[in-house]
């Protein structure tokens, strides 16, 4: 089989999500590659390959391919796809929780990124080894790949780059102790996610504000203070729920369901409490989420226990 037979076979896997079909003509497709000498064309059906094992969850698999790649590219001198090798890589170590190999290879292809002037890739490769650090717990230095990370989107007027950098170095500032500056960095990332339409960019920080405004209400020793803050995250909250809701995620919903029926259980008004209590373990039954249906439904009894001391 030539390897326009394999492509036109490997389109019609792909359609049909047939993805041991596809991993079938990749193979044989590296295979012929190799066979003619084109090393360009070979390094393309392994990254493919590996993409494949990637979405499969198969991150070794993916790694071995990524890691064949590369030698490749490196043979042809081809660095913008070492680059992205590079970055691939790092980020599949990240999620195995292999930290240090992570930050070498993320740090190669930000060196590469800036040495082709590459500013799309040095901002992600720079965002992506602040999460490195943030998993590293060392959120001074996460702090710092974030910051330059989002000025990286600013200069390319990338709206959802920005929110999306913005919402993490929230996260890191807050770590840090630096709590009205975290608010601002995610409520400005709301926005933009506001701005471009983004609706599960602003799902998620919108849930974040209020989880950030109920930590600050909980650790505030002023009463007032603490009221205002169990008002915003029910209002985040709230907003996050309606939105969740729009776009069918039952999860979220559940979750913020039950987030909301502690805020109300809180706040002294158990029947609204016992009703989102209700709510979300019917929806963590329907998931078949057992550990999360018995938090709801002890959430129900302690409102419905006090709800009857009134």
């Amino acid at each position: 089989m030539d390897v326009a037979q394999l492509q036109r076979r490997l389109r019609q896997a792909l359609q049909n999500e047939d993805f041991t079909e596809a991993i079938h003509c990749l193979q044989q497709a590296a295979v012929l590659a190799q066979q003619e000498g084109d090393l360009a064309a070979q390094g393309r059906y392994l990254g493919n390959l590996a993409l494949i094992y990637y979405r499969l969850q198969q991150p070794q698999d993916a790694l071995i391919c990524f890691s064949d790649a590369l030698a490749l590219a490196r043979q042809e001198g081809d660095r913008i796809t070492e680059d992205g090798l590079l970055g691939n890589m790092g980020n599949i170590l990240r999620e195995l929780r292999h930290f240090d190999e992570a930050v070498t290879y993320l740090n190669q292809a930000l060196l590469i990124a800036q040495e082709i002037g590459d500013l799309r890739g040095r901002g992600i490769w720079l965002s992506n080894l602040g999460l490195v650090y943030d998993d590293l717990a060392q959120p001074h230095t996460a702090l710092e790949y974030h910051r330059q990370s989002v000025e990286v989107a600013r200069q390319l007027h990338d709206q959802r780059g920005q929110a999306q950098r913005l919402a993490k170095l929230g996260k890191t500032s807050f770590a840090l102790g630096d709590h009205e500056i975290a608010l601002l960095h995610l409520a400005e990332a709301t926005q933009l996610y506001r701005n471009i339409g983004d609706h599960y960019g602003l799902l998620e920080t919108l849930i974040d504000l209020g989880s950030l405004h109920r930590v600050l209400g909980e650790n505030t020793p002023y009463p007032t203070e603490g009221r205002m803050h169990q008002q915003h995250t029910f209002d985040y909250h709230t907003q996050a729920l309606t939105l969740a809701r729009q776009l069918g995620d039952s999860l979220a919903e559940a979750e913020l369901l039950l987030s909301l029926g502690s805020e109300l259980g809180n706040a002294g008004d158990y029947d609204y409490a016992i009703q989102h209590f209700t709510a979300a373990g019917k929806l963590f039954a329907a998931l078949g989420l057992q550990e999360r249906l018995a938090a709801a439904q002890h959430g129900r009894e302690v409102a419905a226990a006090l709800h009857q001391k009134q």
